[in-house]
């Protein structure tokens, strides 16, 4: 369980920011420059209440197709490195470090098909490997234990969408399908993963029932290095501690 850092992919127009408030679940009022306010967006609809903190830095990127916001506020930092927050980095991370081979637990496996359904849910990922074909449903962590900053957690909140997703995952299993859950976790350095009870209850229990019935539950971590502007995978087999 040994700390990787495996590159996966380098940024460009990266603005170093400092967090001034959350407007709402999709905007963030940052400072850019030190003294000239603007709005980025953000696409982690968690609460995010430990990292959305006035003051803290982060660091923002260019918009490709800006709207109302010109930017998007994709990482915290923690120490040297950043707290990726930006969900759709973390599926881009993951989906690199697959198709790098990085992740012995699906060795030599490909995406077959994103955004697939399932029952009544959609899947992130259907993936191919030689044997088998799995369904896999993969879910930001970017809460940290408050005594041990090793453990990674998730949810930070209710979530009605996810415990679907869970639902459908053990009805596969349960008809003889193969699913995973995967836990991304933004937090660098951390090497366990343990569901939050407090965030969601319900939640909680489906876990243990998920695991129970065969449900495959996996993590991996990744940061962002702004030394070099790169996006790193850290661990590749995070323990689940459930």
């Amino acid at each position: 369980m040994r700390f990787l850092k495996k590159e996966l992919f380098k940024l460009d127009n990266i603005f170093e920011c400092v967090v001034s408030k959350r407007i709402n679940r999709f905007v963030v009022e940052v400072s850019i420059s030190k003294s000239r306010l603007e709005r980025a967006h953000i696409n982690n609809t968690g609460r995010l209440y430990d990292l959305l903190v006035k003051g803290k830095i982060g660091y923002c990127i260019l918009r490709d197709n800006p709207g109302k916001t010109r930017y998007r506020l994709f990482a915290i930092k923690h120490n040297l490195n950043g707290i990726l927050i930006d969900t759709l980095m973390q599926m881009k991370s993951f989906e690199k470090s697959l198709e790098k081979n990085f992740i012995p637990w699906l060795k030599d496996c490909v995406i077959e098909k994103r955004n697939v359904k399932l029952y009544s849910s959609n899947i992130d990922y259907l993936i191919k490997c030689k044997e088998y074909n799995v369904y896999l449903e993969a879910k930001s962590t970017t809460l940290s234990h408050n005594k041990n900053k090793y453990i990674a957690m998730y949810p930070d909140c209710p979530s009605i969408r996810g415990r679907k997703h869970i639902y459908d995952l053990i009805k596969l299993v349960e008809r003889n399908g193969r699913g995973i859950i995967l836990f991304i976790s933004g937090l660098p350095s951390v090497k366990y993963f343990k569901p939050y009870k407090d965030g969601d209850p319900v939640i909680f229990n489906l876990f243990k029932k998920a695991k129970k019935k065969g449900v495959l539950l996996k993590g991996i971590s990744v940061h962002f290095d702004p030394k070099e502007n790169k996006i790193f995978l850290g661990n590749n087999n995070l323990k689940i501690l459930i």
